[in-house]
């Protein structure tokens, strides 16, 4: 079906060549649609279970840990998501998409290199042969039965690591497999220092961890201060609304599919005076531009 506006996966697809076939079913009629990922670091040990369990060759285990890599890799950027996305594929590093998920709600990110130096100095004193909830119990102090078997209560990586939460150190710990700074030890299973490794180490290259904002309480007293908008622009993001809607019902699509709120206040905040500004805006790509800019601009103008 040409018409298609959503898709949804349930868990990790194979690949990103599995990914971008299966999504670039949505769509295919030109029209705007949405694509949804859901996941779990469960999903990614599952995966790599199924690899180093399998009877395939060495070289091809290789191959697919590298894809698997590639996905993570994906999974955890904190930039533009077409971008990894064409340079898998040989294709040259494109502009910001202006639709993906980051680019409508760019994520804080955290300088974590020495966070990062902390993590691959704690499986090079271990050993390389651990997995990541040992190196996080190691690096937050925590005296498990197996970490004071190994005496890696006594090494001087014990406890040196209580910046991030036991979540944090594992988003990190992906983030250095897909860029072969962290390895698995083929032998162990554990982590090992890669070929990126070094160069984290020497700090000639930074490391930078994307932060998953906590999601607002609801009741009695929560403050969305996500939603709010200055008193003086509010009538302008209404008008903003119902240009959305009256798009929206036209073509028979949900109003986050025209643009989400996010990008409706940042137009209320700055009232760009034409199209170009009006595309400098995150959230609004090439396409929407075309298609919806020139009837958020004229409402704009008459506010």
């Amino acid at each position: 079906k040409p018409d298609v506006r959503f898709v949804a996966h349930i868990g990790l697809p194979k690949s990103i060549e599995s990914y971008y076939q299966e999504t670039a079913r949505a769509g295919r009629d030109g029209g705007p649609a949405v694509a949804r990922l859901l996941w779990g670091a469960e999903d990614i040990a599952r995966a790599r279970g199924f690899i180093s369990q399998s009877e395939a060759s060495d070289q091809r285990k290789t191959e697919e840990t590298r894809r698997l890599s590639a996905l993570i890799a994906f999974l955890e950027t904190g930039g533009c998501r077409r971008v990894p996305l064409l340079e898998y594929f040989g294709e040259p590093k494109p502009d910001p998409c202006g639709n993906c998920d980051n680019c409508i709600n760019p994520p804080v990110l955290q300088d974590v290199t020495e966070a990062a130096r902390k993590l691959l100095s704690a499986a090079y004193r271990t050993g390389q042969r651990f997995g990541v909830g040992h190196l996080i119990d190691v690096l937050m102090g925590k005296p498990a039965e197996k970490v004071v078997k190994f005496g890696h209560d006594q090494s001087s990586v014990f406890g040196i690591g209580k910046e991030l939460s036991g979540e944090g150190w594992k988003s990190l710990a992906r983030q250095l497999e897909a860029s072969e700074a962290l390895v698995r030890n083929d032998e162990y299973g554990g982590l090992a220092l890669g070929p990126a490794a070094r160069a984290i180490l020497k700090g000639d290259v930074p490391v930078a961890l994307k932060l998953v904002p906590d999601r607002p309480k609801r009741g009695r007293g929560a403050t969305a201060t996500t939603t709010a908008v200055d008193s003086g622009d509010v009538p302008l993001f209404e008008a903003l609304r119902a240009v959305r809607r009256e798009l929206a019902a036209t073509a028979n699509l949900p109003p986050y599919v025209i643009f989400h709120d996010s990008t409706l206040r940042a137009m209320a905040a700055t009232r760009p005076k034409s199209m170009a500004e009006i595309g400098r805006i995150p959230g609004v790509g090439a396409r929407k531009l075309e298609s919806y800019g020139a009837a958020f601009l004229q409402a704009i103008r008459a506010n």
